[in-house]
Order: structure tokens, then C-alpha cells, then sequence
């Protein structure tokens, strides 16, 4: 057995995944009192929880008040405007406008009168522009900064670490996780692929496999659309090896005249073109995003690449919303997967016939939203058998029993 987290030295929790949903297990979790275990092959944040846009929308989930969606998006976006001043650092948050714009593709540039509500940066010819959200229920967070500053803030308060490992297996005996096999990553071993036309870094170590005992610990499996590999290969839950699925997103972030973009979150709409979004963020950059497709989902996080066709498109689209933007200014181009649930439903809690295993992931595009009570959700559940803010079982994993595991290879989101 690993000799640092074996036996007694175990800690009460161990998170598989080291996204948004993981971090803010371990976080909930610290403000108890109770130390986790975060598994990351990767790194914090280096899936879809580091490359997303941050924006937040109160009560654009679930299909109306009072479905469970809703109620755990209003919770979480509750949260969000708590967690600057609880974890002692900047997470680029605030309150902002949100429009919906209509472009005309090929249009002359805005000029004379502006319409109504649209912001002075937008020069493309603009012919509707509608408010979607408001200060009151619209905000953006930076994703990494709020990924990263809540394991930092898990590690002051109860201990919680990160440890740089692949798992790639589970054993079960009686209704229970008895352990994971893992292999420490060395950081030569990262790939740092970010492009279709980027090339990989992975010069080959030699991975020493340690087996964790997981015995007296609760199993958190928090690995986006990576899911999946954890609940059919490994811990052979009927169901499983489908019930999270990827879908590939792309964005480009551009710099921008400091102080010249209001905080407006912009979702377009072009007669008989495409439509990304765009928001502006208070670090001097703009995120656009869109172009999404269904490219098979990768090994793990460190083997994504996104089309660099698309990332031009991209940063040309930006350009010609705005003459204050440059698409020779960009700062990342990127692609990610959301993790996407069979249900329509993200899972969040207990995994059928495991009496210590629980899942937290599905969220699609809503997942840096709704992270933090998913989190919060989680801790309550694994410490209390129950959820304090709402009622946990529309989230149920609703799948089949666990009758042995298998060897599997998968990474955190």
C-alpha cells in the first residue's frame, strides 16, 4: 500500500478529480473541519474548470422556479457572491449586464444614434439588442482563480492536499471501495497540446503503481465527462460506462484596452452566421466562446486539442464586433469538454450498492455556476446523509449495482 495515505494515515475523504466540482467538495468539506485527498493527474483546473467562461446566471437553469436545477443554481449563485471575501483573494468577480445581440453579417458599422442598451464598444451594425440579465441575477467569476483559490483555501483550513496521480483502477469487496490503484505523474509527463497543430511533451517515466486503502474513506469520483471511466471500467456499475458523455467547446481569450469594455456579457445572434459569446473580464482580456462540436472525447485533460481553424474564427468574429479588438491579440486559444449527463440531470451523491462511494459531475456548461453547491451539496451528504439547503434526490445516480471492478484508465476534469 502507498505508505502516505494507507491505513490510518487515509484521510476521511478522497476526491478523483480536481475541477470545479472537486474543488469545491474539498473546500465545503475543510470549513467542517475535514481533511480531504484530491487526485489529479493533470493539474487543478486543467480541464473545462480552468478554460470556461465564468459567467453566472441565477435563473437560467432548470425551466423554472422551484425545479431542483433552480433551486441549486440559486443557492450556488448565493455562494459565488460569498467566496472573494471567504477565501481571502481576488476571483476577477462581479455583478453585470447581460444583452442579447443581433448582428448582420457583412453590416456597415454602428453609427449616429446607438441602440438602446448596447454597449459604446460594439461597432459591428447591430439591429436588436435585448437584456437578458441584470447586476441583480447575471455575474462572471475568473474559473481558475476560483478552482485554485478553493483548494488553497481547503489546504489552510483542514490540511487537504493535492496529490499528482493517474488512478487507474478500483477494487470492491462487499458493497464497498476497498481501494485505488494509481501512478504518481511526473511533470515531464504533462502534455502541453492546446492546439490541432500543437505537438506533446511526454517524455516516459517510469510510474510506480501504489494501491490507496480506502477502506475507512469515502470516494468522491469528480472527473467530468472522465466520469464515465470511473463508474463502467472500473467500478462495473451497469450504466455507467455511458453516463456522462463529452462535448467539446472552444474559446479564444483576447486582451483589451484597459478600462474600454463595460461589463457586459453578450450573447449573439447573426442572420445566417454563428453566434459565440463574449465577456469581458476585469483582468484587461475578453473570453469568446462557441463553435462547439462532437469530437471524441481524449484520454484525459492533458491530450485535448482544439481545431485551430475555429480558434481564428474566433478571434476573427471578435474583431468585427468591436474595433477596440484585435485579433492578432490573442492571449489563449483553447478547446475543453463539458461533461455532459445522460439524464439532463447532473449526478450528485451516493453511486448505487457502494456504501462509500459518491459521484458529483454532469453539469454541462452550467458547471463553474453551479460548483459551489454542488460541493457544498456533496459535504453535507457525505458528512450528514443529507443535503441542508434542498432536497438531494432529483440528483440521485440513478444506475445499476456494483458487482466487482476492473482496471481503467481516466484523469480528473
Amino acid at each position: 500500500a502507498d505508505s502516505g495515505d494507507s491505513g490510518n494515515d487515509t484521510p476521511p475523504v478522497i476526491i478523483v478529480g480536481g475541477g470545479i466540482i472537486g474543488s469545491s467538495t474539498a473546500y465545503y468539506l475543510a470549513k467542517r473541519g475535514v481533511r480531504s485527498l484530491l487526485l489529479e493527474s493533470v493539474g487543478v483546473a486543467s480541464g473545462a474548470s480552468g478554460k470556461a467562461g465564468g459567467f453566472l446566471a441565477r435563473d437560467w437553469c432548470g425551466g423554472g422556479a422551484g425545479g431542483p436545477l433552480a433551486q441549486l443554481a440559486w443557492e450556488s449563485f448565493r455562494l459565488h457572491s460569498e467566496l472573494e471575501s471567504e477565501l481571502g483573494q481576488s476571483l476577477d468577480y462581479r455583478r453585470l449586464d447581460t444583452l442579447s445581440l443581433r448582428l448582420r453579417v457583412g453590416g456597415q458599422p454602428r453609427c449616429g444614434r446607438p441602440i438602446t442598451g448596447c454597449p459604446d464598444w460594439v461597432t459591428a451594425e447591430v439591429t436588436r439588442a435585448c437584456r437578458l440579465g441584470d447586476p441583480n441575477n447575471t455575474a462572471q467569476v475568473h474559473p481558475y482563480k476560483l478552482t485554485t483559490g478553493l483548494v488553497a483555501r481547503a489546504a489552510a483550513l483542514a490540511g487537504s492536499r493535492v496529490r499528482r496521480a493517474r488512478v487507474t483502477g478500483a477494487q470492491v469487496a462487499d458493497g464497498r471501495i476497498v481501494s485505488l490503484t494509481v501512478e504518481d505523474v511526473a511533470d515531464a509527463a504533462v502534455s502541453t497540446a492546446t492546439t490541432a497543430s500543437s505537438s506533446t511533451d511526454k517524455t516516459d517515466t517510469a510510474a510506480a503503481t501504489t494501491t490507496i486503502d480506502c477502506r475507512s474513506a469515502k470516494i468522491v469520483f469528480a472527473m467530468g465527462p472522465w466520469t464515465s471511466t470511473a463508474l463502467g471500467n472500473w467500478l462495473n456499475l451497469a450504466g455507467g460506462s455511458d453516463a456522462v458523455f463529452g462535448h467539446r467547446a472552444h474559446s479564444v481569450v483576447l486582451s483589451a484596452p484597459a478600462g474600454q469594455l463595460s461589463p457586459h456579457a453578450l450573447y449573439t445572434e447573426q442572420e445566417g452566421g454563428e453566434s459565440p459569446e463574449l465577456y469581458p473580464r476585469p483582468d484587461g482580456t475578453i473570453y469568446i466562446c462557441g463553435l462547439a462540436d462532437d469530437a471524441p472525447l481524449p484520454a484525459s485533460t492533458a491530450d485535448v486539442v482544439a481545431d485551430s481553424n475555429k480558434l481564428r474564427r474566433l478571434a476573427k468574429f471578435a474583431e468585427s464586433v468591436s474595433d477596440r479588438l484585435s485579433a492578432d491579440s490573442v492571449v489563449a486559444g483553447q478547446a475543453c469538454y463539458l461533461p455532459v449527463s445522460r439524464t439532463g440531470l447532473p449526478m450528485i451523491g451516493q453511486l448505487p450498492g457502494l456504501a462509500n462511494g459518491f459521484v458529483g459531475a454532469g453539469h454541462s456548461c452550467w458547471g463553474i455556476l453551479n460548483g459551489p453547491a454542488t460541493g457544498l451539496m456533496l459535504a453535507d451528504l457525505l458528512l450528514d446523509g443529507a443535503c441542508s439547503f434542498m432536497d438531494a434526490e432529483p440528483f440521485r445516480p440513478r444506475l445499476g449495482t456494483a458487482d466487482g471492478a476492473k482496471d481503467g484508465t481516466g484523469d480528473g476534469e
